[in-house]
């Protein structure tokens, strides 16, 4: 009994494990690569943050990105090796419905708008970037 209610609780975590916390990283990092970074080029072309801080800050963002989404993706497979037949299972599905659930952080919407505010904090225009977002959401 004792044994079957730690791997409960062993699966349980690697469900939670894998829908809150891998699935939403790996989308933000395939998001740095492609919204965000279309995005940035779009705000660099309205003028409301310098070419070279968008040089200068993305690629940081983006190998951070690379280097925690692999971390996480290392755990979570070694933890599906060990946990095998049945953690393949509790992993498998939650990341499928983890890909429906957060798949508007790969689309080009107001939460693009917000991450670029937190990844260039400071660097930007304010009242140009308030205007565009007045004049296109």
């Amino acid at each position: 009994m004792n044994g079957n209610m730690g791997q409960l609780i062993g699966d349980v975590l690697l469900v939670v494990f894998t829908f809150f916390g891998v699935v939403p990283v790996l989308l933000n990092t395939v998001s740095q690569f492609t919204v965000l970074k279309r995005f940035a080029d779009e705000m660099v072309r309205e003028g409301v943050i310098a070419e070279q801080k968008v040089k200068d800050l993305l690629p940081k963002k983006q190998i951070a990105g690379v280097v925690i989404s692999a971390l996480m993706l290392f755990v979570l497979f070694s933890a599906c090796i060990k946990t095998a037949p049945f953690g393949w299972l509790c992993a498998g599905i939650p990341f499928v419905l983890g890909l429906f659930k957060y798949r508007n952080i790969i689309e080009f919407n107001s939460f693009t708008v917000k991450r670029f505010q937190n990844n260039f904090k400071g660097e930007y225009d304010e009242r140009k970037l308030k205007k565009y977002i007045e004049s296109h959401f």
